[in-house]
Order: C-alpha cells, then structure tokens, then sequence
C-alpha cells in the first residue's frame, strides 16, 4: 500500500506546490474568482480582505462552519420564507468555486515528474499490483501513470472505479481477479472529477466547478464529512481500508502527517511493516522516528530520510 502526499510535488518545486500559494494565486486571479465570490468568502473569515486572502487549511475552518450553518438553515424554508439572505445562499458555491480553482492550480504546473523517479516505480505498480493512494490535488502521478500504462482502464495493473461509458460506479472497482489488479485511490478528490464523470484531456479547459465537484479542501475536523458527502471519495475511503488489510507494507511518501482520519486507519494497522520516506531537512532522523512512532503507534517503522525524495527507486 502506497500513500502519496504533497511532498511529491514540493519535491519538483516547493514554492508552486505550497497550498498557500495556489490559493493567493487563484484569489489574485479575476478570471478564477470574481469579486461577488471574494466577498462572500471574505464576509465568512474574519481577517481576510483584498489584499489578504485565506492562506490555510486552518483559516478554511471558519468558512466551512459558515457552509454547515447556511445550507442548515436552508433545510427549515417554508412557503418560500427563508432564515438565510439571497447573497449568503451563494457563499456554498463560491466556496466551491474558490477551493475547485485552487485545485486546478496544481493541475497548470506543466512539470512532469522525472523518467528516473517514474519508470521504477511503474515497473513495481506493474509487478506488485500495490495498490496507491494519493492525497494531492495535483496530476503529477495521475499523468505518469497514464503515460506508463499503470492507469490504463483494466488493461493497467491499476483501476480507479471510472469506466468511459458510465463515469464513476463503486461496482467498477470490484476485481474479477484479486491478484491483478490494485486500486489507485485519490483520497482527497481531484478537480477532474465533477458530477458523475473525470474529465480528460482537453476539456480539463472547460470544467465548471459549480457543478457536483469532489475535492478535501479544509480543516482536518471537516475532511471526513466532506468525504462521507461525496460518493465518489466515500467509496474510495471504503476501499482504502481493504487496501490497508490485503497489504503486507505500508508505504508512506512525502507525507506530512496531518491527516488524523488518515492516521487513525493505518494506527489500527500496527501490525503492519511501515515505511516512510520523507525530505531529510524535516528533522534529525531520531527525532522523527520518535515523532513517527508516537504518531503512528507503530514500534518497527522503518525511516527512509533523502535530500530530495525524487532519488528514491528501490521499490523492492
């Protein structure tokens, strides 16, 4: 079981893949966020304005409280009386359209992820069947996979519950035959999946994020009702957790650790041979067994510390 996190993309270039700046970013962009948009939002975090956008998951927090309390009291309008003014009904969506962006931000960073990082590890998915899981809102592993056939329908070692007929059905991510197939899990959403459908190619171009979208984009308290929310990612979530029981290791990289509905799954798991790879200028390295081990409640982790994780090719 392969777990990706946001160090995959910081690994390439640290200051485009921070998520503080993919949201100044998106804010400071008019074509991405009108003004009516940023001024609901502004109206839900105290502190922000113009000049000064959310910058975090944390600052997010207040904003998902405002989502909950509004769409609440939109449930009690009766005979067209409602508790909530027009302009505050909007703030769902604008929200939706400001975290949709954001995601999308990552998918424009036009880097592709080295030939020397890659082929190792398509040629372990194609042996091995792992299964791989990711947290990014990035494309930089989805489009490599892609190129090197890992996801390639049920041709590919890999599958992701999408059939280009149908778009999404849980049923699609039953395997016929266990041992040829893993599941690739995008755990916190991808901008490319709206509605029903994972939107490909070209028309990435022509996304509307009004629409059904599926993105993890706020307080670590909120992810697990925005996950249970969506169909695509409750599915996903499910299967995270046969993921974690069919497989021998565990295999965490470029994880920062944050996700406590991520942590309390694989802490059930401390049976389980850990691996984790991470930057080396995160801390020294007994410190971080330390701080792994108590996070994790695993005794026998194994901490693989490198300069730049992109070096990292045994697979085996």
């Amino acid at each position: 079981m392969l777990i990706v996190g946001n160090g995959l993309g910081m690994a390439m270039n640290p200051d485009y893949f921070a998520l503080q700046n993919g949201l100044e970013s998106v804010w400071s962009n008019t074509d991405y966020l009108s003004m009516e948009h940023k001024a609901l939002i502004q109206s839900a975090i105290a502190g922000t304005s113009e000049k000064r956008p959310p910058s975090s998951e944390q600052e997010l927090d207040k904003l998902q409280y405002a989502i909950v309390a509004i769409e609440f009291l939109c449930e009690f309008e009766i005979h067209g009386v409602s508790w909530v003014s027009d302009d505050a009904k909007q703030l769902p969506s604008a929200f939706k359209k400001f975290i949709h962006e954001v995601a999308l931000y990552f998918h424009r960073s036009d880097l592709k992820l080295p030939d020397s990082f890659i082929i190792p590890l398509a040629k372990f998915i194609h042996e091995s069947k792992s299964h791989v899981a990711t947290l990014n809102y990035d494309n930089l592993l989805y489009d490599a996979f892609t190129k090197n056939h890992v996801l390639d329908g049920y041709n590919g070692p890999l599958i992701d519950g999408f059939w280009s007929s149908s778009g999404f059905n849980e049923e699609n991510l039953d395997r016929r035959k266990v041992n040829k197939h893993g599941w690739y899990l995008h755990l916190h959403g991808s901008p490319l999946y709206v509605g029903n459908e994972k939107t490909m190619r070209d028309a990435r171009a022509s996304l509307k994020p009004e629409k059904d979208s599926h993105i993890v984009l706020a307080h670590f308290e909120h992810k697990p009702l925005i996950i249970e929310s969506s169909k695509i990612l409750s599915a996903y979530w499910r299967h995270l957790a046969l993921a974690f029981d069919e497989s021998d290791k565990i295999i965490l990289f470029g994880y920062s650790g944050l996700d406590r509905h991520l942590n309390n799954l694989i802490q059930r798991r401390n049976e389980k041979k850990l691996f984790i790879v991470e930057w080396q200028r995160t801390g020294e390295k007994k410190e971080r067994d330390i701080f792994w081990k108590n996070l994790l409640s695993n005794e026998h982790l194994n901490l693989i510390q490198l300069e730049n994780i992109l070096d990292f090719a045994d697979w085996e």
